[in-house]
C-alpha cells in the first residue's frame, strides 16, 4: 500500500495540478489524501486534471469558500469501499484491498487553526478512534505539532501535550517524514504554494 498525504493549499492552479500530476506519477500512490483543497466541488474532471487515472474512487469534504477542504482517493481495482464516514475536521473511509481481503481504515484530517475549534476537534478525533477496530492509517495536517523540536523555543505546549496524549492513547505511531528534516521544512520539489509537511500515523488494530 502506497500512500501520498499532501496540502496542496489549493487546486485549480494549472501549473502546480501538472506538478502535482508529475509528482503521483513518479510515486505511483494507491491512496491520495488531500488537505485544503479549497474547492467546492470535485469531479472526475477535476480528479484527472491532477492523478491521470480513469479507474478510481473518492469522497471529498467541499471547502467553505476558500477555506479547508478533504479529497481521498483510492484506486478502484485495488480496494473496495465498505463504509465510509465524514466529520467537521476529518474524513474516513473502511477500505477491503481485494488481493488480500485485509482491512483498512484511512482517515484524512485537516485541524482547525483556532483554539475555539480545538475541542470539537479532538473529540472528533476520539469518536474515530474508537470506531476503528481494525489497521488506521490517519494522516493530514493536523495543524498541531507533535514534538517541542517542532517548534521555535524547546518549551512543551498544552495543545501539544494533548496531541501527543492521544497518539499514546490509541498506540499510533509516527511515521518518518522522507526528504525532510524537520515537520516544518518544505521539500525542494513540492510545487509552489504546496505542502508535504503532514503527520503520517499508522495503528497495526
Amino acid at each position: 500500500m502506497k500512500i501520498i498525504t499532501w496540502n496542496v493549499k489549493g487546486l485549480g492552479n494549472l501549473k502546480k495540478n501538472i506538478a502535482i500530476k508529475d509528482t503521483f506519477r513518479k510515486y505511483s500512490p494507491d491512496i491520495i489524501l488531500l488537505q485544503e483543497t479549497k474547492k467546492a466541488t470535485i469531479d472526475r474532471k477535476c480528479l484527472l486534471s491532477f492523478w491521470g487515472r480513469q479507474s478510481c474512487n473518492w469522497l471529498d469534504i467541499p471547502a467553505s469558500g476558500t477555506a479547508g477542504g478533504i479529497l481521498i482517493l483510492w484506486r478502484n481495482e485495488l480496494y473496495e469501499v465498505i463504509t465510509v464516514e465524514f466529520g467537521i475536521f476529518s474524513a474516513t473511509v473502511k477500505l477491503r484491498e481485494k488481493l488480500t481481503n485485509n482491512l483498512w481504515w484511512i482517515t484524512c484530517v485537516y485541524g482547525p487553526s483556532t483554539n475555539s475549534d480545538k475541542s470539537d476537534f479532538w473529540t472528533e478525533l476520539n469518536d474515530i478512534g474508537n470506531l476503528v477496530d481494525e489497521p488506521w492509517c490517519i494522516a493530514g495536517d493536523f495543524n498541531e505539532i507533535l514534538y517541542s523540536s517542532e517548534r521555535r523555543g524547546s518549551s512543551t505546549s498544552i495543545p501539544e501535550q494533548k496531541f501527543h496524549d492521544w497518539v499514546s492513547e490509541f498506540t499510533l505511531i509516527d511515521l518518518p517524514l522522507p526528504n525532510l528534516q524537520s515537520r516544518g521544512q518544505i521539500s525542494e520539489k513540492t510545487p509552489p504554494a504546496a505542502s508535504l509537511t503532514v503527520v503520517s500515523l499508522i495503528r497495526n488494530g
